[in-house]
C-alpha cells in the first residue's frame, strides 16, 4: 500500500512539473513575441520622432514636403493658400451671403483656389472641418453643374435641404428619388447640356448621386457625356473618398468602380474628400481613381493633384469616459440625468448600436425625462420620407436629440449640436461620431458611456468582423486608462492602426504629444491617482478560470467576478452526463473552494475585478471564447497565452516577489460635500427653481422573486446615478507634455525564481468618502464648461407621442 502510494505521489509531482515545463515553454515564447513587438514599437516611434522633426520645418522650404524628392531644389510654385487669386473677393462676398460664413477655416481658402484653377484636388480634414463648404461655394461661381458622389441617402438628404435652404438650386438622384422627380431632373439637365433653359430658369449647381447610380445607370452616363460635350460638367466631388480602398475602414465596393469617371471623362476635374486617409489608403485612393501624384498646395507644380491636410485635433471637443450602469434602464436614466443637468434645450446625438436599441432608447429618455427631451429616431430601415422630416425637424429645432446608429450624421451641417452620447464599438467610430459635435466652432462634450461587461456584449458583435476584437480591445483600452490625455491616446492610436503620422494631430497651439488640458484625464487631480500592487488578485483571477475551465464550465467577465467574491464557496454549472439526441441539455452545479483553488477569495470590489479582468484581457493574460447558440454568440474569458507567466507560480512565490507583477491604478473621488449640495438645493428650493431630490434608494437584495436573484450582492443604498460622478475640477493642466502611463518593467526574481514580468496598469476609480465606501463609478468628470445646474423636478406625466402617417414608429417623442 505504501509503495503504490508513493508511486501515486510521484506521477502527481512528475504531473505538476509538466505543468510547469509546459507553463515556462509557453513564457518563453511570449517574451520572443514580446520582444518583436517591442522592438516594431521601437521603430514605429523612430519613425514619429523624424515626423516630428520634419513637422518643425516650414512646408514651404522643404522641396520633399509633398510629392518632392528629397535632397531636390526648393521648388517655386503655385501657393494655394495665398488670398491674390482674382476670385477671391467674390467668393468671399458670396460665402458670406450665402452661407452665412465670414471667414475661411483651415485649409478651405486653398481649396476653394485650387477648385475655381480648375485642379484636380485631395482632401483630408477632420470630421466638422468644413469639407463641403470647399466644393459648394466654387459651385456657384463655376458654369453648370457639380457632380457629387456621396454613400448615403442621410448624407444626400442633409445637404439638399441644407442647400435648398440657402436658395442654391441642389438635387438628388438616387434608387429612392421618386420616378416622377428623376424625369424632371434629368429634363432639366439635358435641357443645361443642350442650352435650351428657359427664361429666368436656373442652372442645377449641383446634382448628388450614390456610386450605385454611376455603376447601374448606363442611361445617365450617357447623359453626364452631353454635359461634358457642352462643358456643362464643372467637376466630379467623391465624398468619404477613402471608401475606395480596401485598405480603409469603411470599403465599398461600388466606390472602386469610380475609376471610370477618369476614364469617360479625362477633362473633367476630380475632388476627392476624406477625414481619415493614411499614407497606404491615399496611394490606393490615387491609383484607383487614375488620379496623378499630390503635390502641395502651398508649392504645387502646374500639374498634379494637389494635396491638402488640416490636424485632425478639434479643441473644442472635450472627451470623456462616464460609468454605465449594469442595467440598461438605469443606462437611459444616467443619460436623461446627463442632459438634463448639462444640456437642457441644446441640440444632441445619441449614438446606438442597434437599429432597435434606437427607437427604445429614443422611448425612453422621453419617458423618464417627463417629456422634457424632444427625440427622433434614425436608422438605415426607415422611410426616406421619415429620414427627410426627420432632418427638417431636428434642423428646426422641433426635435432636440436623435438617437441613431453610425449611418446618421455623415456629412450633416448643423452647427449647434452640444454633445454626442456614444456607446462605441472602436475608437474609429467614437471619433467619427464625435464629429458631429460643435461644427460651429463651440465647445461641445462627446462622452463615452462604457462598462467592463462591455467587452463581452460588444466583442460577440464584431466576432466576424475583420480586425474586430483589436478594434475593441482598443476601445476597452482607452476607456480603463485614467491618466492619459485623450487627445494624445486617439493619437497614438491612429499612428499604429492608419499609420498616420503623429504630426497629424499637431496644430498652430499645440503639438501633438502636449496634452489638451480640458479632457477629463486632464482635468483629474494629479493626488486623485493612486497606483495599487494586484499581483495576488489576477493569480488568484486566473486560477479561478482555469479551475472553471478545466471542469467544463464557462464564465462571463460578470460571472468570474461574482465566483471571484463567493465567500461562502460559489458554483457554476456546467453540462452534466446522459442527456440524448433531442432532450433538452441538463446541467450540473460544480462547488468552487476558494480557499483550496485560490487562497481564498479576491479582496476587492467587485467593480475593481471587472476592471481588472478587462486589462487582463486586453493584455493577453485572459483571452476571449465564443460560443454559439441558435440565437446568439456567448462570450466567455479563459486563460490566455500569457496566462502561464502567473499561473506556474504558487502563491507563495507570488507574495515573496521582490516587485509588482501587475499593477492598478486607481482614481479616488474626493469626499461628497452633502452639507454644501444640501445648501445649493435648499437655496434654488427658495427661488422654486426645483423641489427637493429623491430619498435614497435600496436596492432589490432584500427583495422578492427576480429582483432578489438579480440583486448583485456588492449593491448596496446609493443615491442618484450621478451623484457619485463628479470629481474636482482643477485648474486643467495644460502645455504638459504627455506623462507616459505606468512604466513598463522588467522584474528580476530572486536566485531560485527565474523570468521577467511586465507591470501592466489598470484603471480604477475608487471612492473615498465614508458613506456607500463599495459605490464604484468609472472614469467621470461632469462637463467642464459649466458648473452643475441644481438638477430639476421632473413631471410624472408623459408628453405627446406624435406618430408619422402610415407609420407605427416613433419620431417625434414630445410636443
Amino acid at each position: 500500500m505504501a509503495q503504490w502510494a508513493r508511486k501515486q505521489e510521484l506521477k502527481r509531482r512528475i504531473a505538476e512539473v509538466d505543468a510547469d515545463i509546459s507553463g515556462l515553454k509557453e513564457s518563453i515564447k511570449s517574451l520572443s513575441t514580446q520582444l518583436h513587438s517591442k522592438e516594431d514599437q521601437k521603430e514605429g516611434m523612430l519613425r514619429m520622432l523624424q515626423d516630428l522633426e520634419r513637422v518643425s520645418e516650414p512646408s514651404t522650404l522643404r522641396s520633399d514636403a509633398v510629392g518632392g524628392k528629397k535632397g531636390g531644389r526648393v521648388q517655386q510654385g503655385i501657393n494655394y493658400m495665398d488670398g491674390n487669386f482674382d476670385w477671391m473677393a467674390g467668393l468671399k462676398a458670396r460665402m458670406k451671403s450665402v452661407f452665412g460664413i465670414s471667414d475661411f477655416r483651415l485649409c478651405q481658402r486653398g481649396i476653394c483656389n485650387a477648385n475655381m484653377d480648375g485642379r484636380d484636388v485631395v482632401v483630408v480634414m477632420p470630421t466638422g472641418g468644413g469639407k463641403s463648404l470647399t466644393y459648394q461655394l466654387p459651385a456657384l461661381f463655376t458654369p453648370g453643374c457639380t457632380l457629387v458622389v456621396s454613400p448615403l441617402i442621410s448624407l444626400i438628404t442633409d445637404q439638399i435641404l441644407h442647400l435648398q435652404a440657402n436658395g442654391i438650386k441642389a438635387v438628388a438622384l438616387t434608387g429612392s428619388t421618386p420616378s416622377q422627380d428623376k424625369k424632371a431632373i434629368q429634363r432639366q439637365l439635358i435641357a443645361l447640356s443642350e442650352g435650351r433653359l428657359g427664361p429666368g430658369e436656373e442652372e442645377i449647381k449641383l446634382c448628388y448621386v450614390t456610386p450605385e447610380k454611376l455603376a447601374k445607370d448606363k442611361g445617365f452616363v450617357a447623359m453626364l457625356h452631353k454635359l461634358v460635350t457642352a462643358s456643362k460638367l464643372a467637376r466630379i466631388v467623391i465624398d468619404e473618398a477613402h471608401c475606395v480602398s480596401q485598405m480603409g475602414h469603411d470599403f465599398r465596393p461600388d466606390y472602386q468602380k469610380l475609376h471610370m469617371l477618369r476614364q469617360l471623362f479625362p477633362s473633367v476635374p476630380i475632388m476627392a474628400l476624406s477625414a481619415t486617409c493614411p499614407p497606404l489608403v491615399l496611394k490606393d485612393l490615387l491609383k484607383t481613381l487614375r488620379l496623378p501624384d499630390i503635390v502641395d498646395g502651398r508649392n504645387a507644380k502646374a500639374s498634379g493633384t494637389v494635396y491638402f491636410f488640416a490636424p485632425l485635433y478639434r479643441k473644442n471637443l472635450h472627451y470623456r469616459v462616464a460609468p454605465k450602469p449594469s442595467k440598461a434602464t438605469e443606462v437611459t436614466k444616467a443619460m436623461v440625468d446627463y442632459i438634463l443637468e448639462h444640456h437642457l434645450n441644446d441640440s444632441g446625438i445619441v449614438y446606438c448600436l442597434s437599429k432597435k436599441n434606437t427607437e427604445t432608447v429614443a422611448q425612453e429618455l422621453q419617458e423618464l425625462s417627463g417629456g422634457k427631451i424632444k427625440t427622433g429616431v434614425y436608422h438605415a430601415d426607415r422611410q426616406d420620407r421619415e429620414k427627410s422630416q426627420l432632418h427638417t425637424a431636428w434642423r428646426e429645432g422641433k426635435i432636440k436629440v436623435v438617437c441613431a446608429t453610425i449611418a446618421f450624421g455623415l456629412g450633416i451641417d448643423k452647427g449647434d449640436v452640444r454633445f454626442v452620447l456614444h456607446h462605441s464599438k472602436s475608437l474609429e467610430g467614437y471619433y467619427q461620431e464625435s464629429g458631429r459635435a460643435g461644427r460651429d466652432g463651440k465647445d461641445a462634450d462627446c462622452v463615452l458611456f462604457y462598462r467592463p461587461q462591455d467587452g463581452s456584449t460588444i466583442s460577440s458583435m464584431v466576432a466576424s468582423e475583420k480586425c474586430g476584437q483589436e478594434k475593441l480591445h482598443a476601445v476597452l483600452d482607452f476607456a480603463e486608462d485614467l491618466e492619459e490625455c485623450r487627445k494624445i491616446q486617439f493619437a497614438k492610436y491612429f499612428s499604429h492602426s492608419s499609420n498616420l503620422s503623429i504630426s497629424s494631430w499637431t496644430t498652430e497651439d499645440q503639438d501633438a504629444l502636449e496634452r489638451c488640458g480640458h479632457c477629463d484625464n486632464c482635468s483629474r487631480a494629479p493626488d486623485s491617482v493612486e497606483h495599487k500592487d494586484v499581483t495576488i488578485h489576477s493569480w488568484q483571477l486566473l486560477k479561478i478560470a482555469q479551475y472553471v475551465q478545466s471542469t467544463g464550465g464557462n464564465a462571463t467577465v460578470n460571472m468570474l467576478a461574482g465566483l471571484a467574491r463567493s465567500a461562502s464557496g460559489g458554483a457554476f454549472e456546467v453540462p452534466a452526463g446522459g442527456g440524448g439526441r433531442g432532450k433538452k441539455k441538463e446541467k450540473e452545479k460544480v462547488s468552487l473552494d476558494l480557499d483550496d483553488i485560490a487562497g481564498g477569495v479576491v479582496d476587492l470590489p467587485k467593480d475593481h475585478i471587472e476592471h481588472l479582468i478587462v486589462r487582463l484581457l486586453i493584455k493577453g493574460y485572459f483571452k476571449e471564447e465564443y460560443h454559439q447558440t441558435s440565437y446568439s454568440t456567448n462570450v466567455y474569458v479563459v486563460p490566455g497565452r500569457l496566462a502561464a507567466r502567473l499561473i506556474h507560480e504558487s502563491r507563495e512565490g507570488i507574495l515573496k516577489a521582490a516587485r509588482p507583477m501587475v499593477e492598478m491604478t486607481f482614481a479616488k473621488q474626493t469626499p461628497k460635500t452633502r452639507g454644501r449640495r444640501k445648501k445649493n438645493i435648499e437655496d434654488a428650493e427658495e427661488d422654486g427653481d426645483i423641489t427637493p431630490p429623491a430619498k435614497k434608494r435600496k436596492t432589490a437584495v432584500s427583495g422578492k422573486g427576480k429582483e432578489k436573484e438579480n440583486a448583485d450582492p456588492d449593491e448596496v443604498e446609493v443615491d442618484n446615478e450621478f451623484d457619485h460622478m463628479y470629481v474636482d475640477n482643477p485648474r486643467p493642466r495644460k502645455n504638459q507634455t504627455s506623462r507616459p502611463a505606468t512604466q513598463k518593467k522588467a522584474n528580476t526574481r530572486g536566485d531560485d525564481e527565474e523570468g521577467e514580468y511586465e507591470t501592466i496598469e489598470v484603471d480604477i476609480i475608487e471612492n473615498t468618502s465614508d458613506e456607500d465606501s463599495d459605490v464604484v463609478t468609472y472614469g467621470w468628470s461632469r462637463s467642464l464648461r459649466e458648473e452643475p445646474t441644481a438638477r430639476r423636478k421632473q413631471k410624472t406625466k408623459v408628453g405627446n407621442v406624435t406618430m408619422l402617417p402610415s407609420s407605427d414608429e416613433i419620431l417625434v417623442l414630445s410636443d
